[in-house]
């Protein structure tokens, strides 16, 4: 499983170890399926319109830990921003921050993070929660893992609604107290 805040900054290399860039955002589709990446450059068209260079999920040779592999250069696309309607961070509708709620209309908490399994395409397998900085600090953040089938799982461009069952499913990660010793 990999979270999206940690490939977000991360390089990507062509096969024969150039970069093209870093990774800016994700991109997903009306569904909220995984499109690709929006990287930190742009191209210009015309005088004055900037075009988004993004690569496609299906050109991603491999995700590490410290890079993202794609094939060649023609993997690199340009694509006008106005396009990019749903992403992480940056779009015209935002998963980050997005409210979370039961369908019994009880708030549970604010996306700070997605899960995803790369091995399993790129539907949304989690998400983790945040409270607000303060709570996060003291309590840790929740993180919400989707059972197999989130067939009752409502996810548009305002907030996510979630079976109220789905609370008990949700775990904190715990906080690391600084004690300022070692160990």
């Amino acid at each position: 499983m990999f979270q999206v805040e940690r490939i977000l900054g991360l390089p990507v290399l062509l096969e024969s170890g150039k970069s093209v860039g870093k990774i800016k955002d994700l991109w997903f589709d009306e569904f909220w399926r995984l499109v690709g990446i929006v990287l930190d450059r742009y191209t210009r068209s015309g005088l004055f319109r900037k075009l988004s260079k993004i690569v496609y999920w299906k050109d991603i040779v491999h995700l590490g830990e410290d890079a993202l592999l794609i094939r060649n250069g023609a993997a690199v696309a340009s694509i006008n921003g106005n396009e990019l309607l749903r992403t992480f961070h940056s779009g015209v509708v935002r998963l980050k921050d997005m409210p979370v709620y039961t369908i019994e209309g009880q708030y549970l908490g604010k996306v700070s993070d997605v899960y995803f399994r790369p091995s399993e395409g790129t539907q949304i397998v989690g998400y983790e929660l945040t409270d607000g900085f303060l709570a996060d600090v003291l309590e840790g953040r929740r993180k919400l893992i989707l059972p197999e089938a989130p067939d009752k799982m409502t996810l548009d461009n305002d907030a996510i609604l979630v079976p109220a069952s789905y609370e008990r499913i949700l775990t904190r990660e715990p906080t690391r107290k600084v004690t300022g010793e070692d160990g």
